[in-house]
């Protein structure tokens, strides 16, 4: 699917700073990968949309890793909420499938066999780069720095400004910043960045250091050791609340 909105665009267009990102990485094999985009796209999906329309839900996204380990997480649900009090509350908005599909939950989700589920990791944004249109792919930077306030202070007064200038030339829709709130502890990432680009090749020069990264002050910024960088295949997202 190309040309999907993208998939924090309600966090690049409500003046809210404590938007919370929950990643859940999942692993699909291949015997069943068919069923599980079947059930995400035409009813996960709908029941996610349902959750934005009433506001439970800011935004749900489905996203496919271009280069999975062998055998690791080769998908990635994102839920995005407004605050912390609506993503930890309630038994979820996916509970709501037979209100809004007229299937149960336990229904749907089953028939996936060796489906893996790995555990949720939750942000609070910090920094956002208004979305200037549609993304079909966002590279995930994670770094365990324990300079997290630093970072975050030179993002926003180096690297913000420069994406800001030179992000249309160069195939960038949006970026964002944002802080790890939970899990917290020895050897997991403590805060991470996003990046989306309207296509693979941008997104790859990006990667090599080109495009929208050249001309940044890096003399100014202190360097951020990425632990991990995968690039995600956008499949499918919400639209937002109208």
């Amino acid at each position: 699917m190309k040309n999907l909105l993208l998939v924090f665009t309600m966090l690049t267009s409500i003046a809210v700073s404590a938007q919370i990102i929950i990643f859940h990485p999942v692993k699909v094999p291949a015997d069943v990968n068919e069923h599980f985009l079947n059930v995400e796209l035409n009813y996960s999906k709908k029941t996610a949309q349902a959750a934005v329309d009433s506001g439970e839900l800011q935004t749900w996204a489905l996203l496919q890793h271009t280069n999975p380990e062998p055998d690791g997480f080769n998908y990635m649900w994102v839920n995005v909420y407004k605050d912390i009090e609506s993503a930890t509350s309630g038994p979820g908005w996916w509970s709501n499938s037979k209100e809004v599909l007229g299937v149960d939950s336990s229904v749907l989700y089953s028939g996936f066999g060796e489906l893996q589920m790995g555990r949720r990791f939750i942000y609070k944004q910090a920094i956002e780069l208004p979305a200037t249109g549609a993304a079909s792919f966002v590279i995930l930077n994670f770094t365990e720095s324990d300079k997290v306030d630093t970072h975050v202070k030179e993002l926003r007064k180096y690297v913000l400004p420069h994406f800001k200038k030179e992000m249309n030339d160069n195939g960038m829709i949006g970026f964002g910043v944002a802080t790890k709130i939970t899990p917290q502890g020895k050897d997991v990432a403590t805060m991470m960045t996003y990046d989306f680009y309207d296509t693979l090749t941008n997104a790859m020069i990006h990667l090599s250091g080109g495009g929208v990264v050249s001309g940044l002050p890096m003399d100014k910024i202190t360097n951020i050791s990425w632990t991990m960088r995968p690039l995600m295949k956008i499949i499918d997202s919400t639209v937002p609340k109208q």
